[in-house]
């Protein structure tokens, strides 16, 4: 078993992710008319929570191997070259990989618990927030205490262009702060709790079961909202936006099962089944 771990361990994930990156951009075919190219995305994966919450769990994870663009892909490519190579590196490729998918999750369910039930979100800078997330993460194991990588001027940049990114995603409405937001936690957390070397203290292990319960119960709730239609109703009841009521309509069907109409005058409130 160890050897096969050790085996596992020499596989260029980087690579691997940067060709299926490569692969899924050619299959949806970026240069063709761009309803076929959103035909193509939705096809293969993109996330939108009311697909997630409609029984299709695995677009979690899809959308974070396709691109809305050469463009998109081109510059996740770069930061990919960026990041990954030396953490790879210093995780093993097996660390690596879990990292990579459970932060790609982690940056679905933000989107799921964010955005609206239409809202389709692809690419992988959710999991290249959550590789950044994980180098936080050892810096932070590393020192006499959590914060005292702050003295170094490399940690601070890197925590300064978060920040920028961060920031950025407030003023442009085409990415997803969402995803971003949840992949750079989702890799702090998994890197300062999981990835580390060592026995787990008593007190470690209390954070891993917290936050794992935390995990299962948003993945539980972006799969079957069976409780939101309550949330639902109280919007619908609050809004007069048109379209924005349809929308909510049709999370409250996906939710319940039940279709209901809105009257052309106001939206419709649902009832509890």
């Amino acid at each position: 078993m160890k050897d096969l771990l050790q085996q596992a361990d020499e596989i260029p994930v980087t690579l691997l992710v940067a060709l299926a990156w490569a692969t899924l951009a050619v299959l949806t075919k970026p240069f063709g008319p761009a309803e076929e190219f959103g035909q193509h995305l939705q096809q293969f994966g993109w996330l939108t929570p009311g697909l997630c919450a409609d029984g299709e769990p695995w677009r979690l994870l899809g959308y974070a191997f396709l691109h809305g663009g050469v463009v998109h892909l081109l510059l996740n490519m770069s930061a990919l070259f960026t990041f990954a190579p030396a953490l790879e590196k210093s995780l093993g490729s097996v660390r690596f990989a879990l990292l990579y998918l459970v932060t790609a999750v982690t940056g679905g369910l933000a989107c799921c618990l964010v955005d609206q039930p239409g809202q389709p979100v692809v690419g992988g800078s959710g999991a290249l927030f959550g590789m950044m997330g994980a180098v936080i993460a050892m810096n932070m194991r590393s020192g006499r205490h959590v914060f005292a990588f702050l003295d170094f001027e490399g940690p601070r940049r890197l925590l300064g262009w978060i920040v920028v990114q961060i920031a950025l995603g407030f003023f442009l409405p085409m990415i997803s702060n969402a995803g971003h937001i949840g992949g750079l936690l989702g890799g702090i957390v998994l890197t300062f709790l999981w990835l580390r070397p060592g026995d787990a203290t008593p007190a470690l292990r209390q954070w891993r079961w917290a936050t794992t319960a935390l995990a299962a119960s948003l993945l539980f709730w972006s799969l079957q909202p069976v409780t939101r239609w309550d949330a639902i109703g109280r919007e619908l009841q609050g809004t007069g936006d048109r379209q924005r009521a349809e929308l909510l309509l049709q999370a409250y069907q996906r939710a319940t099962g039940r279709s209901l109409t809105a009257p052309d005058d106001e939206p419709a409130t649902p009832r509890p089944r």
